[in-house]
């Protein structure tokens, strides 16, 4: 009993020198040095539900995480970035933080998904053609799903990190809460982290109902009608959570809403500009994606002929 007194007491002093860490003092000396400060042209954050995803005039007047606020180089990213009230970006970093542990759990739920059905997942030749097709959705589902709940730990991890490396400014833009402060600096890491983890969920979600509605060998009648009541019942539940999710959102019309603003962000950062790494990620996903459209497109012959191989 002593020792977990002495063990809460010691965590508490930590977490008091943490949190005292990250609060800037209040004095007048706190900006100085300081020759960049935030634009205090509105006082209220404008919400993209009224915005297109491709203007590019309101995306260039406020400041973005690709290019500094006094006008630096586009190399030097988030240079000279400062938020309204650092306790803010605290608390931000708190709701990254509780995004990457579901997430976690999530992905490692998939990975025992996918061990238990990698065997009876794989095509053959004697299956029908829409089994076939089933089983390759449901295996590149489940690999996806893993994937984005991955993306989802990293950037919600490296946005953290960036929300407690930076200061507060002498005057303040004017968002009042913490995900104001993500989706105002840092847009694409806001849409990012929520739709990798929602859409991961989906995906393994809707792995787990394909497996169910596949056939198996030796399934009574009984076993088939009681699998695709369990799958109905798990799309029912995808529908509910995206009805639920729409009906929650703060800064978007709806979910499909956030996909656009995402895809347009994608594309304005990592392909119309320039980065030395475009040379590598972009033939890989332009393979990527001919080896995905030539693995839907094998034909069952070709399993026949590795079978009889063996």
């Amino acid at each position: 009993m002593r020792f977990i007194t002495t063990l809460t007491v010691a965590a508490s002093c930590l977490l008091l020198s943490c949190t005292e860490a990250f609060v800037m003092p209040s004095s007048p000396s706190t900006g100085a040095g300081v020759n960049t400060i935030m634009p205090t042209t509105t006082s209220k954050i404008r919400s993209p539900i009224w915005q297109s995803p491709f203007d590019v005039k309101s995306a260039a007047a406020a400041p973005s995480t690709s290019t500094s606020l006094n006008g630096a180089p586009k190399g030097f990213e988030l240079f000279n970035l400062f938020y309204d009230d650092v306790d803010m970006a605290f608390n931000a970093w708190e709701w990254t933080a509780n995004i990457g542990a579901p997430a976690a759990l999530v992905a490692g739920a998939v990975l025992v998904t996918l061990g238990e059905t990698r065997e009876e997942s794989a095509p053959r030749s004697t299956d029908l053609w829409w089994v076939r097709k089933a089983k390759m959705t449901m295996r590149f589902l489940l690999l996806s799903s893993f994937a984005l709940e991955v993306i989802s730990i990293f950037v919600s991890t490296m946005t953290g990190s960036v929300l407690l490396g930076h200061g507060a400014a002498k005057k303040a833009v004017g968002y009042s809460s913490a995900l104001q402060l993500l989706h105002h600096h840092h847009e694409f890491e806001y849409l990012a982290t929520q739709i990798c983890f929602l859409q991961g969920l989906i995906n393994w979600l809707g792995a787990v109902a394909i497996e169910l509605v596949m056939p198996k060998e030796s399934e009574t009648k009984s076993a088939r009608r009681v699998n695709l009541c369990l799958s109905s019942w798990l799309m029912s539940l995808v529908v509910w959570i995206l009805a639920f999710y729409n009906h929650h959102l703060s800064f978007y019309s709806d979910y499909a809403h956030m996909l656009k603003r995402l895809f347009c962000l994608f594309v304005q950062r990592y392909f119309l500009e320039w980065r030395p790494l475009k040379l590598l990620y972009i033939p890989s996903f332009l393979g990527s994606t001919f080896l995905t459209w030539k693995a839907f497109r094998s034909r069952p012959e070709e399993d026949k002929e590795d079978e009889d191989d063996e």
